[in-house]
């Protein structure tokens, strides 16, 4: 067995995840359940993808990413204008 097929055995048995889902266009079904999936990952400090969907508040932000205001001191000092900045990272970075 692999590592990423233990890691998958043991996400499967502990918090009962597939690693794959079918996507279907149900944001209100999804939105119920992604919270309850976060809770449970919670204690392990999982961090979101940001390229897919999460319902964790941005200020969650700061406290997964031990370097995150020197991200954001680093984004403002190269990008004063926000001329690279889109809406997720206005939302989740530049609150």
């Amino acid at each position: 067995m692999s590592a990423v097929e233990a890691i998958q055995q043991i996400l499967r048995r502990r918090f009962g995840l597939l690693e794959r889902a079918t996507w279907k266009q149900d944001w209100a079904g999804v939105s119920k359940l992604l919270p309850k999936i976060e809770a449970k990952l919670a204690p392990f400090h999982a961090k979101p993808h940001w390229g897919k969907l999460f319902t964790m508040p941005p200020s969650n932000f700061r406290m997964l990413y031990p370097k995150f205001e020197d991200f954001r001191k680093l984004a403002m000092q190269y990008d004063p204008s926000g001329k690279f900045r889109n809406g997720f990272l206005e939302k989740n970075i530049f609150f």
